[in-house]
């Protein structure tokens, strides 16, 4: 934008020398560098936190789908991109192993039972020992538990859906093994409706931001668009905050660390488009246009506005 304007500056002086309003001496020679050296430190460094900008990113959660127990894929009836409900089957495992251990459990519960009815009605005759009453009854409360957690298992070999959404990049087949392993996904599942805009501010430019200002955001798929937006949340918070547990002492911070920029959550206002009209992972840069060097907003809105034009032939 400095050298866009430095042009029109230089192209004006060159037809005041041509009309001869000026005289081309030494000062109007330098003029343009004195011209962009005023516009550098007058009007676009202000600029950066009177109408700071940055990279935008729309963001959707996604749920890493892992069984609660281990078994072979049986059957995988969805289909990838495919509109699913909260409940909807995504896969199941094999239930045979799980079905006979709840088939053994309940086995035992009806024999420990029917050993428990006995000893009790000894008892009410006089010639049994409440030793074996409690036995018999602890082994009905054991057997019992353990049913519990087996019929929770065989429940397991059934994975529903979490929430409403898709399924995407669905590679799982039947015949493949799957496990319990945090550290392992089967099913990348996207919940529907949950999306954030969010813009990188840099730390330097974010102190005058503040929620409830007004915003202008270009994406890069959505060429020669400007959207209208309002600030809803600073995430005063950003990745080098935090700590990795582990065994290892944590590095002191250095003056050569990067000052990563925080985000800030944008909420569109542009009627002709929602935050469910562009897909996650999508591009852009946004602007925020905060209440200091309000002067400066016309630049930024120029800028926006051009980049919004060149988007149509960046790659």
């Amino acid at each position: 934008m400095i050298v866009f304007l430095t042009l029109v500056y230089v192209v004006v002086l060159f037809l005041a020398v041509k009309l001869e309003l000026v005289r081309l001496n030494t000062f109007w020679k330098i003029s343009p560098v004195i011209w962009m050296t005023l516009l550098f430190f007058i009007l676009f460094v202000p600029m950066q936190w009177g109408a700071p900008a940055g990279a935008v990113r729309m963001y959707r959660p996604v749920i890493e789908i892992v069984p609660n127990i281990n078994g072979v894929v049986q059957d995988v009836p969805v289909r990838a991109l495919e509109t699913l409900q909260q409940g909807d089957v995504l896969f199941t495992i094999d239930p045979t192993q799980f079905q006979a251990r709840v088939d053994q459990l309940q086995a035992q519960i009806r024999l420990s039972q029917a050993n428990l009815d006995r000893a009790r009605d000894l008892m009410d005759r006089g010639v049994g020992r409440q030793v074996d009453v409690d036995i018999y009854s602890a082994e009905v409360q054991n057997f019992t538990a353990q049913l519990d957690n087996a019929l929770w298992e065989l429940d397991g070999t059934v994975v529903r859906a979490p929430a409403d959404g898709m399924v995407v990049a669905l590679s799982l087949r039947p015949g493949q093994r799957v496990a319990n392993l945090p550290l392992r996904s089967w099913i990348a599942f996207v919940e529907k409706g949950h999306r954030r805009l969010a813009v990188g501010i840099p730390q330097s430019r974010l102190r005058h931001v503040e929620p409830g200002q007004k915003a202008e955001v270009v994406m890069r798929m959505l060429p020669g668009k400007t959207l209208n937006a309002t600030v809803i949340e600073i995430l005063r918070i950003n990745p080098a905050a935090q700590i990795q547990p582990s065994g290892i002492l944590p590095q002191a911070p250095t003056a050569a660390d990067p000052a990563l920029p925080f985000a800030v959550v944008l909420e569109l206002d542009d009627d002709s488009m929602s935050l469910n009209d562009i897909p996650g992972g999508a591009v852009g840069t946004a602007a925020i246009y905060t209440e200091s060097v309000s002067a400066t907003h016309v630049i930024r809105k120029v800028m926006m506005r051009m980049e919004a034009w060149t988007n149509y032939i960046k790659p």
